[in-house]
């Protein structure tokens, strides 16, 4: 029995006349956290969305849990994974407590905002946060979605952008956390330094997967040189 979490082999996706994710295969296991890097355009959102079946057209095998994303339904789907969007936004304006109307898990929630420091910000409407605040309500919206994390996958498409200091370090040690409780965690990231925290690194370029491995192997200056343009430790 495996504890394979996500995979895919030769994913394929293309949209109109431009090839976006050509022949990938990953594999994404419990008790791993993976970051995906890569410079803009190299289709690192894109192989997100497609391991969520929200590309049904893209070509190849993908399972998430026990399924293949593309054909299950969004209801049975959810017991396997939870998601955070780059750019999260509510269509309506709520305050920061009434996005708990949003999780499966309310208390789980606002257990969330407790460990972001976001508990004072509860009467305040969304649109009155820094882009930051935001950003950290939307991902306790989406890891109060994971509940019980082992043997599940969580995906996070750049969740450092627009946090401070303060809340990317508390993001890398809930990361961490729910890695070591069994969680399969891919985030797709710009920030190197970020990513040397993780198990893993795999990298896209063009939308094939060049590298993947430790940190220690996978961001070496020549390849950071090939990937960027430049040797350094950030993206």
């Amino acid at each position: 029995m495996t504890d394979r979490v996500l995979y895919c082999r030769d994913l394929s996706l293309q949209r109109g006349t431009q090839r976006i994710l050509e022949a990938v295969n990953i594999a994404i296991h419990a008790s791993e956290a993976v970051a995906l890097v890569g410079a803009n355009g190299a289709g690192k959102t894109s192989l997100l969305k497609c391991l969520l079946g929200l590309f049904p057209e893209a070509g190849g095998e993908i399972v998430l849990g026990d399924s293949d994303p593309r054909t299950t339904s969004p209801a049975t789907l959810s017991a396997h994974h939870a998601y955070a969007a780059q750019s999260p936004h509510s269509v309506w304006d709520y305050t920061v407590e009434e996005l708990s109307h949003l999780s499966p898990c309310a208390e789980g929630y606002l257990r969330w905002l407790e460990r972001f420091a976001l508990t004072p910000k509860l009467n305040r409407k969304l649109s009155s946060l820094s882009g930051g605040e935001r950003k950290a309500a939307h991902l306790c919206l989406s890891l109060s979605a994971l509940q019980n994390p082992r043997g599940r996958a969580l995906l996070l498409d750049e969740p450092t952008a627009s946090l401070d200091i303060c809340r990317n370090e508390i993001l890398a040690a809930v990361i961490h956390e729910l890695s070591q409780q069994g969680a399969a965690i891919l985030v797709a990231t710009h920030d190197l330094t970020f990513a040397q925290q993780c198990q893993r690194v795999i990298i896209l370029k063009a939308g094939r997967v060049i590298a993947d491995g430790p940190p220690a192997k996978t961001l070496s200056p020549d390849t950071i040189r090939d990937v960027w343009g430049f040797a350094s430790t950030s993206a």
